[in-house]
Protein backbone atom coordinates (compact mmCIF):
# COMPACT_ATOMS: atom_id res chain seq x y z
CA UNK A 1 0.00 0.00 0.00
CA UNK A 2 0.99 3.16 -0.72
CA UNK A 3 0.49 7.00 0.27
CA UNK A 4 -0.84 9.58 -2.28
CA UNK A 5 2.29 12.02 -3.04
CA UNK A 6 -0.86 13.80 -5.28
CA UNK A 7 -0.52 18.11 -4.38
CA UNK A 8 2.07 17.28 -1.64
CA UNK A 9 4.41 20.48 -0.99
CA UNK A 10 7.76 18.90 -1.64
CA UNK A 11 11.35 20.88 -1.35
CA UNK A 12 14.03 18.52 -3.17
CA UNK A 13 18.17 20.21 -2.87
CA UNK A 14 20.13 20.32 -5.42
CA UNK A 15 18.30 19.64 -8.57
CA UNK A 16 20.35 21.18 -11.06
CA UNK A 17 21.30 18.50 -12.30
CA UNK A 18 22.12 13.70 -11.94
CA UNK A 19 19.68 12.54 -9.26
CA UNK A 20 18.44 15.40 -7.82
CA UNK A 21 17.17 16.79 -10.93
CA UNK A 22 15.85 13.23 -11.29
CA UNK A 23 13.53 13.39 -8.05
CA UNK A 24 12.43 16.81 -8.93
CA UNK A 25 10.77 15.50 -12.47
CA UNK A 26 9.70 12.00 -11.10
CA UNK A 27 8.00 13.60 -8.10
CA UNK A 28 6.41 16.44 -10.28
CA UNK A 29 5.33 13.85 -12.69
CA UNK A 30 3.62 11.81 -10.00
CA UNK A 31 1.44 14.88 -9.04
CA UNK A 32 3.78 16.46 -6.22
CA UNK A 33 4.17 20.01 -6.01
CA UNK A 34 7.74 20.36 -5.79
CA UNK A 35 10.20 23.21 -5.05
CA UNK A 36 13.90 22.81 -5.94
CA UNK A 37 16.92 24.55 -5.07
CA UNK A 38 19.43 25.54 -6.75
CA UNK A 39 22.56 27.64 -6.05
CA UNK A 40 21.90 30.47 -9.13
CA UNK A 41 18.25 29.88 -10.86
CA UNK A 42 19.28 32.28 -13.81
CA UNK A 43 22.09 29.47 -14.56
CA UNK A 44 19.13 26.72 -13.72
CA UNK A 45 17.71 24.58 -16.78
CA UNK A 46 13.94 24.34 -16.31
CA UNK A 47 12.84 21.57 -15.19
CA UNK A 48 8.43 20.98 -15.99
CA UNK A 49 6.30 20.76 -12.70
CA UNK A 50 8.81 22.06 -10.92
CA UNK A 51 9.28 25.63 -9.41
CA UNK A 52 13.17 26.67 -8.82
CA UNK A 53 14.26 28.09 -5.82
CA UNK A 54 17.30 29.41 -4.92
CA UNK A 55 18.90 28.28 -1.85
CA UNK A 56 22.75 28.03 -0.61
CA UNK A 57 22.85 25.46 1.74
CA UNK A 58 25.71 26.65 3.71
CA UNK A 59 23.95 29.70 4.83
CA UNK A 60 21.58 30.16 7.43
CA UNK A 61 19.85 33.54 6.21
CA UNK A 62 19.63 31.32 2.38
CA UNK A 63 17.70 28.39 3.64
CA UNK A 64 15.22 30.08 5.98
CA UNK A 65 14.41 32.61 3.45
CA UNK A 66 13.85 30.19 0.72
CA UNK A 67 11.49 27.80 3.40
CA UNK A 68 9.84 30.85 4.42
CA UNK A 69 8.72 31.38 0.56
CA UNK A 70 7.89 28.12 -0.20
CA UNK A 71 5.08 28.15 2.76
CA UNK A 72 3.84 31.74 2.00
CA UNK A 73 3.03 30.41 -1.61
CA UNK A 74 2.03 26.40 -0.82
CA UNK A 75 1.92 25.78 2.77
CA UNK A 76 3.77 23.29 5.21
CA UNK A 77 6.54 21.45 3.30
CA UNK A 78 5.46 18.10 3.72
CA UNK A 79 8.31 16.20 1.71
CA UNK A 80 11.56 16.56 1.77
CA UNK A 81 14.69 15.18 0.18
CA UNK A 82 18.26 16.56 0.89
CA UNK A 83 20.26 15.81 -2.08
CA UNK A 84 22.49 18.75 -2.19
CA UNK A 85 26.15 17.35 -1.85
CA UNK A 86 29.84 17.15 -4.04
CA UNK A 87 32.48 14.24 -3.81
CA UNK A 88 35.96 15.15 -3.08
CA UNK A 89 39.03 13.22 -4.25
CA UNK A 90 42.55 13.29 -2.10
CA UNK A 91 44.06 11.08 0.35
CA UNK A 92 43.07 11.97 3.86
CA UNK A 93 46.71 12.98 4.36
CA UNK A 94 46.51 15.27 1.17
CA UNK A 95 43.83 16.78 2.84
CA UNK A 96 43.14 20.21 4.91
CA UNK A 97 41.03 20.87 7.09
CA UNK A 98 39.84 24.06 5.56
CA UNK A 99 38.60 21.61 2.21
CA UNK A 100 37.05 18.57 4.69
CA UNK A 101 35.09 21.68 6.49
CA UNK A 102 33.58 23.16 3.14
CA UNK A 103 32.59 19.76 2.37
CA UNK A 104 30.88 18.88 5.59
CA UNK A 105 29.46 22.48 5.40
CA UNK A 106 27.27 21.36 2.35
CA UNK A 107 26.92 17.73 2.68
CA UNK A 108 26.45 17.30 6.76
CA UNK A 109 25.68 20.89 7.74
CA UNK A 110 23.52 21.71 4.79
CA UNK A 111 21.17 18.85 5.87
CA UNK A 112 21.58 19.51 9.45
CA UNK A 113 20.35 23.40 8.27
CA UNK A 114 17.35 22.86 5.83
CA UNK A 115 16.17 19.75 7.73
CA UNK A 116 16.06 22.49 11.25
CA UNK A 117 14.46 25.09 8.95
CA UNK A 118 11.51 22.57 7.62
CA UNK A 119 11.11 20.75 10.88
CA UNK A 120 8.80 23.12 13.05
CA UNK A 121 6.27 22.93 10.12
CA UNK A 122 6.13 19.11 9.91
CA UNK A 123 5.77 19.00 13.76
CA UNK A 124 3.03 21.49 14.06
CA UNK A 125 0.95 20.10 11.40
CA UNK A 126 1.83 16.48 12.71
CA UNK A 127 3.32 14.49 9.80
CA UNK A 128 6.21 15.01 7.21
CA UNK A 129 8.62 12.84 5.80
CA UNK A 130 12.43 13.42 5.33
CA UNK A 131 14.90 11.74 2.77
CA UNK A 132 18.83 11.91 3.08
CA UNK A 133 20.39 10.70 0.11
CA UNK A 134 23.33 8.96 1.19
CA UNK A 135 25.80 6.30 -0.95
CA UNK A 136 26.95 2.91 -0.43
CA UNK A 137 30.16 4.64 0.98
CA UNK A 138 27.78 6.05 4.09
CA UNK A 139 28.27 2.30 5.02
CA UNK A 140 31.61 1.22 3.38
CA UNK A 141 34.90 2.52 3.81
CA UNK A 142 36.06 4.51 0.24
CA UNK A 143 40.34 4.96 -0.08
CA UNK A 144 40.63 8.33 -1.72
CA UNK A 145 37.52 9.74 -1.06
CA UNK A 146 38.18 9.72 2.75
CA UNK A 147 36.15 12.79 3.54
CA UNK A 148 33.14 12.59 1.15
CA UNK A 149 32.69 9.08 3.03
CA UNK A 150 32.93 10.57 6.62
CA UNK A 151 30.32 12.64 5.29
CA UNK A 152 28.06 10.42 4.78
CA UNK A 153 28.49 8.30 7.88
CA UNK A 154 27.71 11.35 9.85
CA UNK A 155 24.67 11.63 7.86
CA UNK A 156 23.35 7.93 8.45
CA UNK A 157 23.98 8.10 12.07
CA UNK A 158 22.60 11.57 12.46
CA UNK A 159 19.41 10.37 10.23
CA UNK A 160 18.70 7.36 12.38
CA UNK A 161 19.05 9.08 15.38
CA UNK A 162 16.59 12.37 13.65
CA UNK A 163 14.16 9.95 13.11
CA UNK A 164 13.76 8.41 16.69
CA UNK A 165 13.74 11.42 17.71
CA UNK A 166 10.93 12.79 15.72
CA UNK A 167 8.78 9.77 15.50
CA UNK A 168 6.61 10.94 18.38
CA UNK A 169 5.57 14.02 15.86
CA UNK A 170 4.63 12.01 13.12
CA UNK A 171 7.39 12.52 10.94
CA UNK A 172 9.47 9.98 9.55
CA UNK A 173 13.69 10.49 8.31
CA UNK A 174 14.86 8.14 5.90
CA UNK A 175 18.25 7.01 3.98
CA UNK A 176 18.31 6.08 0.32
CA UNK A 177 21.47 4.71 -0.43
CA UNK A 178 23.15 4.55 -3.94
CA UNK A 179 26.03 3.31 -5.71
CA UNK A 180 28.07 4.69 -8.45
CA UNK A 181 25.18 6.44 -10.38
CA UNK A 182 25.98 7.74 -14.01
CA UNK A 183 25.69 11.88 -12.89
CA UNK A 184 28.26 14.89 -13.10
CA UNK A 185 28.95 14.40 -9.53
CA UNK A 186 32.12 13.28 -10.56
CA UNK A 187 32.89 16.35 -12.94
CA UNK A 188 31.25 18.42 -9.97
CA UNK A 189 33.72 17.45 -7.28
CA UNK A 190 36.82 18.73 -6.08
CA UNK A 191 40.40 17.54 -5.92
CA UNK A 192 42.30 17.81 -2.79
CA UNK A 193 45.04 20.89 -3.40
CA UNK A 194 47.99 19.34 -2.33
CA UNK A 195 49.44 16.37 -3.82
CA UNK A 196 52.08 13.82 -1.83
CA UNK A 197 53.89 11.95 -4.79
CA UNK A 198 53.81 8.51 -1.98
CA UNK A 199 49.97 8.79 -3.15
CA UNK A 200 50.50 9.18 -6.80
CA UNK A 201 49.83 6.03 -8.55
CA UNK A 202 46.87 4.50 -6.15
CA UNK A 203 45.01 7.43 -6.50
CA UNK A 204 45.52 7.97 -9.89
CA UNK A 205 44.33 4.42 -10.25
CA UNK A 206 41.34 4.61 -8.51
CA UNK A 207 40.21 8.20 -10.12
CA UNK A 208 40.19 5.65 -13.29
CA UNK A 209 38.46 3.23 -11.59
CA UNK A 210 35.55 5.58 -9.98
CA UNK A 211 35.31 7.45 -13.42
CA UNK A 212 34.63 3.79 -14.87
CA UNK A 213 32.25 2.98 -12.63
CA UNK A 214 29.85 6.15 -12.83
CA UNK A 215 30.28 5.69 -16.60
CA UNK A 216 28.81 1.86 -16.21
CA UNK A 217 26.50 3.04 -13.22
CA UNK A 218 22.78 2.90 -12.07
CA UNK A 219 20.72 5.25 -14.08
CA UNK A 220 19.64 8.17 -11.85
CA UNK A 221 16.18 7.25 -11.93
CA UNK A 222 16.60 4.45 -9.99
CA UNK A 223 17.20 6.49 -7.21
CA UNK A 224 14.47 8.42 -7.82
CA UNK A 225 12.01 6.06 -7.79
CA UNK A 226 13.66 4.73 -4.25
CA UNK A 227 12.40 8.00 -3.37
CA UNK A 228 9.24 7.87 -4.39
CA UNK A 229 8.82 4.63 -2.83
CA UNK A 230 10.00 6.36 0.63
CA UNK A 231 8.44 8.92 0.91
CA UNK A 232 4.91 7.01 -0.31
CA UNK A 233 5.08 3.63 1.35
CA UNK A 234 2.79 2.87 4.53
CA UNK A 235 5.63 -0.01 5.93
CA UNK A 236 9.08 2.51 6.23
CA UNK A 237 12.80 1.23 5.90
CA UNK A 238 15.45 3.78 7.50
CA UNK A 239 17.99 2.51 4.69
CA UNK A 240 17.29 1.51 1.19
CA UNK A 241 20.10 0.81 -0.89
CA UNK A 242 19.57 1.21 -4.49
CA UNK A 243 21.00 -0.70 -7.36
CA UNK A 244 23.88 -2.52 -7.18
CA UNK A 245 24.35 -1.18 -3.79
CA UNK A 246 21.95 -3.91 -2.19
CA UNK A 247 24.43 -6.52 -2.77
CA UNK A 248 26.87 -4.53 -0.91
CA UNK A 249 24.68 -3.85 1.93
CA UNK A 250 24.25 -7.44 2.02
CA UNK A 251 27.99 -8.31 2.29
CA UNK A 252 28.71 -5.89 4.44
CA UNK A 253 26.46 -7.10 7.25
CA UNK A 254 27.40 -10.76 7.13
CA UNK A 255 31.06 -11.38 5.08
CA UNK A 256 33.28 -12.12 7.26
CA UNK A 257 35.64 -9.00 8.21
CA UNK A 258 39.01 -10.07 6.20
CA UNK A 259 37.31 -11.34 3.40
CA UNK A 260 35.19 -8.17 3.35
CA UNK A 261 39.05 -6.31 3.62
CA UNK A 262 40.42 -8.22 1.02
CA UNK A 263 37.31 -7.47 -1.64
CA UNK A 264 37.73 -3.74 -1.11
CA UNK A 265 41.19 -3.63 -1.47
CA UNK A 266 40.53 -5.78 -4.37
CA UNK A 267 37.71 -3.45 -5.63
CA UNK A 268 39.85 -0.39 -5.12
CA UNK A 269 42.78 -1.66 -6.82
CA UNK A 270 45.45 -0.96 -3.89
CA UNK A 271 48.48 -3.22 -3.12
Amino acid sequence: MHISIKNKTTLITGVSSGIGREIATLLAERGARVFGTVRDPKSAKPIPGVEIVRMEVTDDSSVNEAVRSIVQKAGPIQYLVNNAGYTATGALEETSVGEARQLFETNFFGVLRVTNAVLPGMRQTGNGRIVNISSVVGFLPAPYMGIYCASKHALEGYTETLDHEVREFGVRAMLIEPHYTKSKINENGKTAQTTLKEYDVQRERIKEAVQKDIEHGDAPQMVAEAVCRALTAKSLRLRTPVGKGVFLSRLRRFAPASLFDRGIRKESQLA
